[in-house]
């Protein structure tokens, strides 16, 4: 089992049901799918190998079909394009993830960055600024662009 489908497994499991603002599994996949979106179109164009790799990495976690997981990919690539702020999404990752899950995340956001096989400026921006609203420590930030850059 991958680490992200453990990290989203956890999230189901820490989830209230009963409470009135519970967020829903696929709607943590949506969140993860917008902020893996977000740093494919930070340099203007998401590449095929970008696109292929936000798949492959939902698809390992999503308890969604192929259909439905290409629908909301779909669907999140739309909304991304009207999406003014994140912060609304980063809220619900430090609501519901730990530490080491939103390290996974920015694992994930890298392996985005890569895809092209070239980390452009305003990728690693964008990561930057995302890990500064997941209060993420720099030195995190820079271990896990060191553990994908190493890794591909």
């Amino acid at each position: 089992m991958s680490s992200f489908n453990i990290l989203l497994q956890k999230i189901s499991a820490a989830l209230d049901p009963a409470a009135p603002s519970a967020v829903a599994p696929v709607d943590i996949e949506r969140v993860s799918a917008m902020l893996l979106i977000e740093i494919a179109r930070a340099d203007h164009q998401i590449d095929d190998t970008e696109q292929e790799v936000i798949v492959n990495v939902l698809d390992k976690a999503s308890s969604l079909d192929k259909q439905e997981l290409n629908q909301m990919i779909s669907e999140t690539m739309e909304a991304a394009e009207a999406t003014i702020s994140l912060h609304e999404h980063v809220n619900v990752i430090n609501e519901k993830f730990s530490k080491q899950d939103k390290i996974c995340l920015v694992e994930h956001m890298w392996r985005v960055a890569v895809a092209d096989g070239d980390i452009d400026r305003y990728e690693d921006y964008t990561i930057r600024k995302l890990c500064d609203l997941m209060y993420i420590k720099h030195r995190d930030f820079m271990q896990a662009k060191h553990k994908v850059i190493t890794d591909e």
